[in-house]
C-alpha cells in the first residue's frame, strides 16, 4: 500500500511539466516570458526509475506571448507505465493535461525580476489504467529571478492543493508547499550547465479509510542546454533523490523551437 501511495504521489509529480524559457530540464522555473506574438514548442522525453516502478513520459508544450510580460501554456502528456499500479501490468495512454498563466510582475535595473504562475492539471487521462488522478489540481508559484555576470539565480515558492478540496475550502486535507533554487552557468554563448534542487511537503488524507500520508522528496538535477541556432535548443539532464521520498532518478531529454 505504501508502494502505491508512493507512486501515485510521484505520478502527480511527473504531470508538472515546464514554461516559457528553456525550463526543462528544471522543476524551477524562470520569470521570463516570450513576448506578444512569440511562441516556444517542446519536445520532451522524461524517463523515471523508482523502486520496481518505471515511467516514461512523453510531453509536448506549446507557448504562447499572449502580452509583453504574460504567457499562457498548454501541456499534452503520454504516459508509459511498467507496470501500472492499478492495473500491475504495463499500460500506455494520454496524461492529465497541465494549462498555466504566467506574469511578469517587474524588472529592475539590477535584472532582478519576478513572476506568479498559475496553473491547472485537467483529469484527461484514464484514471482506471494509472494515468490520470480523476481530479483536477491547481496551484500557485512564485518565482524569483536574479542575473549576475554570466549566471542565472532562480528561486520558487508554491502552493498546490485538489480541486474537490479547494470547492469545500478543505484546505487542509490535500495540498503541498513546494520550493527549489537553480543556476545556469554561461559556459559560451551557446552552451549553459544547469544546477538545482528541489523538493516539497505534501499531504494527503484518505477520507474512506481515515488515514493520512506526508510526503518530503528532495532531488538534485544537473544538466545542460545547448543553443543549436538562435531558435532551437536541445537539454538533457540527470536528477536523483536525496531522501527516501524522492525517485531514484529521473533521465531527461528535451528540444524546443522559439517561432
Amino acid at each position: 500500500m505504501f508502494t502505491i501511495i508512493r507512486y501515485h504521489i510521484l505520478a502527480v509529480l511527473l504531470l508538472a511539466p515546464a514554461t516559457a524559457w528553456a525550463i526543462h530540464p528544471f522543476e524551477v522555473e524562470g520569470t521570463n516570458t516570450q513576448g506578444r506574438g512569440n511562441y516556444l514548442f517542446e519536445l520532451n522525453n522524461d524517463h523515471t526509475k523508482d523502486n520496481a516502478f518505471a515511467t516514461t513520459k512523453l510531453a509536448g508544450i506549446i507557448t504562447a506571448g499572449a502580452g509583453e510580460h504574460i504567457d499562457f501554456s498548454l501541456e499534452a502528456p503520454y504516459l508509459k507505465l511498467n507496470p501500472s499500479p492499478v492495473t500491475d501490468g504495463f499500460v500506455s495512454g494520454k496524461g492529465d493535461v497541465r494549462l498555466k498563466f504566467k506574469q511578469r510582475l517587474f524588472e529592475n535595473e539590477v535584472k532582478q525580476s519576478m513572476a506568479y504562475e498559475i496553473y491547472g492539471d485537467f483529469p484527461t487521462g484514464d484514471h482506471l489504467k494509472g494515468l490520470g488522478t480523476n481530479n483536477v489540481l491547481w496551484g500557485v508559484t512564485l518565482m524569483d529571478q536574479q542575473e549576475c555576470c554570466n549566471k542565472v539565480f532562480h528561486a520558487n515558492v508554491g502552493y498546490e492543493i485538489v480541486g474537490r478540496d479547494m470547492k469545500h475550502q478543505h484546505y487542509v486535507s490535500n495540498y503541498a508547499f513546494l520550493f527549489g533554487l537553480a543556476m545556469e552557468h554561461k559556459m559560451t554563448t551557446s552552451f549553459r550547465l544547469l544546477a538545482e534542487i528541489a523538493g516539497e511537503s505534501r499531504k494527503a488524507t484518505d477520507n474512506g479509510a481515515g488515514t493520512q500520508s506526508y510526503s518530503r522528496p528532495l532531488t538534485f538535477m544537473a544538466g545542460f542546454i545547448y543553443d543549436v541556432t538562435r531558435s532551437w535548443y536541445l537539454d538533457a539532464g540527470v536528477r536523483a533523490g536525496l531522501n527516501k521520498y524522492a525517485e531514484d532518478y529521473t533521465a531527461l531529454a528535451g528540444t524546443a523551437w522559439r517561432f
